[in-house]
């Protein structure tokens, strides 16, 4: 089951945003986050622009007898006073933990308007054509830029590597000292 996943996951490599989709209601929750990490490390995709979305925040009890997930990702029970409280509760806890991240219920349609804003930022600001200078020295950020970016132009200049690229945001920061006059 796992290479078949991997299988599927092989685009990845040529996505420019990913979306992780996370079942909130999960028990195990931080466990399913963790394998999703790994196996996109092993796609060599770590590092690309991901919008984390936490699904089911309309049923974190999860099962009979009121079991759910909770913030630690360990299972646990409802109190006498669960109810959207502590769904509210366990839902924003995540998102801190996950800065960028949003909740929603594809069920009932709560947050959706949240993850659609998340995701025209997030592509908008793919939009933005940069430059860079990076001295052929530097040929782990050349390869980043590549893995994570989206590489429009590649010319080499004496000792350095021109690169004109789409970059996430994350990126840009860290390419800032090396932009380039157009």
């Amino acid at each position: 089951m796992i290479e078949s996943f991997k299988a599927t996951l092989e685009e990845v490599s040529e996505a420019d945003l990913l979306i992780h989709i996370v079942d909130l209601s999960h028990p195990r929750v931080d466990e399913q986050m963790e394998a999703v990490d790994s196996v996109i490390k092993e796609l060599d995709a770590f590092g690309k622009q991901t919008l984390i979305v936490f699904n089911k925040i309309d049923n974190l009890e999860n099962g009979a007898g009121g079991n759910r997930a909770t913030s630690t990702g360990e299972p646990g029970r409802v109190d006498a006073r669960g109810d959207e409280s502590i769904n509210r509760e366990i839902s924003e806890t995540y998102v801190k933990r996950f800065p960028g991240s949003v909740a929603i219920s594809a069920r009932t349609g709560e947050g959706v308007n949240r993850l659609v804003g998340a995701l025209e930022n997030a592509l908008s600001s793919w939009r933005l054509r940069s430059r860079f200078r990076i001295p052929s020295d530097q040929s782990a950020l050349i390869a980043e830029i590549h893995r994570v970016g989206h590489v429009l132009e590649l010319r080499y200049e004496g000792d350095d590597a021109l690169i004109v690229a789409h970059v996430p945001p994350e990126l840009a920061q860290k390419l800032a000292r090396y932009a380039a006059e157009s």
